[in-house]
């Protein structure tokens, strides 16, 4: 391993980097598979440039590979083209493919920008205030493909500031052109537009005015020190950082509730974790985090679709595993446990939630529309109404779904016949979200509106 001095990157940049982070973006962050080995890694990566280290993360306590690697570079553009080339690949004797990012700076902290990706590939530079745009893109472009020059100007006079930006439409044409353009431009990797770092501090500067003249009285500008103890306590927080950029790479917006966050007791392991998790189709990722006190660990649990999610939450969270234990599930982002799942109802992909063919989303009738046949529902567990009514909605002229009160029964209301035969011949016996569901014709009864007897309905949220 190498270790954790801070290090100036040398040629008058200014930036700090511990030896893990310099170059820059010299890291890799990998999603693997816990079968693979360093060797598997060197044999893979070895061939996109010189390897300085190469670490697979494992659980202190087991010595049992939780499925995340780094594999560090001597140069950026080498990682860059690893990066390029070894995401989505497979490598050594499993079949599972690599999910491989640019790992995160020690020094970055845990707030990114939505659109972080662009740090990748915009370099800042200071440039003569004579220069146009066409100039500083023609020099650019022997690098590789320009997409944008941009000249900071004064507002009030519109005159250049002697400083601008290069987006290339590479990350490895952003590395090579860092690597090798001429030193007056001080080219450094840009911070991502609407990032907290590009705030300016108490002297004025932005993040990347320090990067490229150096910190204002107060030290480094993002405020952190750099010493070697002090990263030998951040593997946690970089590693969480990494999965946090993960799952924004892998489109998992927070609003949505595709993302869990978990605490388990640390008597329950990563196999064990995952295969109770996977009682509910649909898991696309399960991995414990870090330890979250001297009992518990906190995971990351990630499902394809939002249906599948709320329904794990529901019916895990609470859960006593091991006896006497709680497990602990909540939505990430999400602090309420009440949350707004109308949008369910829109979502017309169910295949991934039903384990038999459903036809698409049918229009539904109006909620006063007279009822030609009710159904009644027996389910093996609790759904959520926004699942259920995904479901049913499948046959035109669904006026209404519903389970009674703290059971797991209820109706289905539609208003042509027809529809609710097709529900009963499709959804009998059939699994959604893992819980088995019968579907058969209700018996009628005397009521004031004809519905159930007259009693009260589960409340919906």
């Amino acid at each position: 391993m190498s270790d954790y001095r801070s290090q100036s990157r040398g040629g008058g940049r200014g930036q700090e980097y511990s030896n893990d982070d310099d170059p820059p973006m010299s890291r890799l962050f990998i999603i693997c598979n816990k079968a693979h080995t360093e060797e598997d890694f060197r044999e893979a990566f070895s061939p996109f440039g010189e390897i300085e280290d190469i670490w697979v993360v494992k659980d202190k306590h087991t010595q049992e590979n939780k499925g995340i690697a780094y594999v560090k570079f001597s140069r950026t553009s080498d990682a860059a083209k690893a990066q390029e080339m070894m995401n989505g690949k497979t490598i050594g004797k499993t079949d599972r493919t690599l999910k491989v990012l640019v790992a995160a700076n020690r020094n970055q902290g845990s707030n990114k920008s939505e659109n972080e990706q662009e740090k990748y590939l915009r370099l800042f530079i200071v440039i003569p205030k004579t220069a146009t745009e066409e100039d500083i893109r023609d020099e650019f472009a022997q690098w590789g493909e320009v997409e944008s020059v941009t000249i900071v100007k004064e507002k009030n006079n519109g005159n250049p500031k002697g400083f601008g930006y290069v987006r290339f439409t590479k990350f490895y044409y952003a590395a090579i052109a860092f690597e090798n353009c001429s030193a007056k431009y001080k080219a450094v990797f840009a911070e991502p537009k609407g990032s907290t770092r590009t705030q300016r501090d108490q002297y004025g500067r932005t993040a990347d005015d320090n990067a490229m003249f150096g910190p204002g009285r107060g030290g480094n500008y993002n405020g952190s020190g750099s010493s070697a103890g002090g990263f030998n306590n951040d593997w946690n927080t970089s590693v969480n950082n990494d999965m946090s950029a993960f799952l924004r790479m892998q489109n998992v917006p927070v609003p949505q509730p595709t993302c869990l966050e978990v605490t388990a007791s640390n008597c329950v392991n990563q196999d064990q974790l995952w295969r109770l998790f996977d009682i509910i189709p649909g898991l696309d990722y399960c991995q414990i985090m870090r330890e979250h006190g001297p009992r518990t660990n906190e995971a990351v649990v990630v499902y394809d679709n939002p249906e599948a999610a709320i329904y794990a939450k529901d019916k895990l969270h609470g859960l006593e595993y091991p006896m006497g234990e709680r497990i602990i599930v909540k939505v990430s982002g999400m602090s309420s446990s009440r949350m707004d799942t109308s949008f369910i109802d829109k979502r017309t992909k169910k295949d991934s939630i039903c384990n038999v063919p459903l036809p698409p989303a049918q229009p539904l009738a109006s909620p006063d529309a007279p009822v030609a046949q009710r159904l009644f529902i027996v389910l093996t567990a609790n759904l959520p109404h926004s699942i259920l009514k995904n479901i049913f909605s499948c046959w035109k002229g669904l006026i209404d779904v519903y389970l009674l009160p703290n059971k797991n029964c209820g109706y289905v209301k539609y208003s042509e016949s027809d529809s609710a035969q097709k529900a009963i011949h499709v959804l009998n016996g059939a699994e959604i979200c893992g819980t088995k569901i019968k579907v058969m014709e209700a018996e009628e009864r005397s009521g004031s509106d004809g519905d159930d007897g007259g009693r009260k309905r589960l409340r919906r949220n």
